[in-house]
């Protein structure tokens, strides 16, 4: 009796485990990372797979997150409401397009405002390359948190990848900064010649 109860225990725990078995060879992903592929451009004519790079992947979390939240992530640190530090890891973390749209979004239509100063704080963060053709005008902002924010933008762009034309910009926008109006701002633009003249891994810059 005891051996036919045994057998009847295997049986049972087999049972268990083959419908273990068939419940996760049917479980379907809850993200399809083949249309997220296609929608960055990850997949060729034939099906196969290309690899996204650095873009794509970050075009891919814009699409994972959804663009209006990370929109409304923007609007919360601009506002100081609770989680904004949470919100601004983040965006620093994904240097999402549309997060910086969304800061130079509010800079424009929000001028000489906290928010306006928060959000070009907040892109300064983030800034690559894809800021440079704004840098301009937080240069030649009347508020010196814009314009100080503006060269920390600059700073970072400068450390980025830049092509040669990029290069030119960047570098006529520091000559710029070394002789703004405000004494503070000019010596940190120096400042930042000077150290980023002394990286040898920047030495392409020619500062």
């Amino acid at each position: 009796r005891n051996t036919g109860q045994l057998q009847s225990t295997l049986l049972h725990l087999e049972l268990e485990s083959a419908q273990i078995w068939n419940q996760s060879t049917e479980y379907k992903m809850a993200i399809d990372w083949r249309e997220i592929a296609t929608q960055v451009g990850g997949l060729e004519p034939d099906g196969s797979e290309r690899i996204a790079g650095t873009d794509g992947g970050r075009r891919a979390l814009e699409l994972l997150l959804g663009e209006e939240n990370i929109r409304e992530a923007v609007d919360l640190w601009a506002d100081g409401k609770p989680g904004e530090f949470t919100a601004e890891m983040v965006l620093r973390i994904i240097m999402s397009t549309v997060a910086m749209e969304r800061c130079y979004e509010i800079y424009k239509r929000e001028p000489a405002s906290q928010r306006a100063c928060a959000a070009v704080f907040l892109l300064s963060e983030m800034a690559d390359s894809r800021v440079l053709p704004w840098v301009r005008e937080f240069l030649e902002d009347g508020s010196d948190s814009i314009r100080w924010n503006g060269l920390m933008a600059l700073q970072m762009i400068l450390v980025g990848p830049l092509g040669d034309a990029g290069i030119a910009t960047a570098k006529e926008l520091l000559t710029k900064a070394e002789s703004d109006c405000d004494q503070r701002l000019r010596e940190r633009a120096k400042e930042i010649r000077h150290r980023l003249a002394s990286d040898p891994t920047l030495r392409h810059l020619e500062l």
